[in-house]
């Protein structure tokens, strides 16, 4: 038996980053899966790229009303459908890198009761490992914070009551899934020998797409 799978994705411009990503995970993703994507406001032809794409429920919004809000829209209809065993966070500057990443990743998610993620390159400050545990056949890293980039959740910590908090910023807040979950003695970690790209680098899409990072750091600034 293998879980069913929700893909959750926030786009805002970047058309070039979300086309090549995407095709990343739907080559090496191992499985099947639902794509549910909210656009903000993108202007750079994104939005009419999503309407062409078969497997995907986009929902094309004006405007960029933030992480925490974009996120909790994605799962007002996937987890009130209650057809999903695990929704998995997957931003569009992730490039996966390791075949079967998704499936994987999902079914040890699935299996374990756990927050679980790829091992992310290309980020400034990577996290560093706290300790590694034994979950099933595989091992886990956990580290003090996961990124978003690329997260499998399971359906049961939404079931719970985890939202994402609204009112913090636009561009944080998402990040308080892995210690809420801890908090309840939920496990939390990436796993050993699944890796994907912060693609291009942090340091590498800040030199390709200056005007992108200037206007989300005035906005940052301005909710700050």
């Amino acid at each position: 038996m293998n879980p069913r799978i929700a893909v959750l994705t926030l786009t805002r411009d970047r058309l070039a980053y979300t086309t090549h990503c995407f095709e990343t995970l739907r080559a090496r993703s191992g499985c099947e899966f639902d794509w549910y994507v909210v656009d903000q406001g993108s202007t750079d032809g994104t939005r009419e790229w999503l309407e062409e794409q078969d497997d995907i429920t986009s929902v094309l919004l004006d405007d960029n009303i933030g992480i925490c809000r974009g996120l909790n829209l994605l799962l007002d209809t996937t987890v009130d459908q209650c057809d999903y065993d695990v929704l998995v966070r997957f931003d569009n500057d992730c490039e996966v890198v390791t075949p079967d990443t998704l499936r994987t990743v999902a079914h040890v998610a699935w299996r374990h009761d756990a927050i679980v993620a790829p091992r992310v390159h290309g980020l400034n400050q990577p996290p560093a490992t706290i300790r590694t545990i034994q979950v099933g056949d595989h091992r886990l890293d956990e580290t003090q914070i996961l990124g978003g980039i690329f997260m499998a959740i399971p359906v049961g910590v939404f079931l719970l009551g985890f939202r994402y908090d609204e009112r913090n910023p636009a561009w944080t807040g998402d990040e308080a899934v892995v210690p809420w979950w801890r908090h309840r003695n939920g496990k939390a970690g990436y796993l050993r020998g699944f890796e994907v790209n912060h693609y291009l680098t942090t340091d590498g899409q800040r030199r390709d797409l200056p005007g992108y990072f200037e206007r989300k750091d005035r906005e940052a600034a301005v909710t700050a």
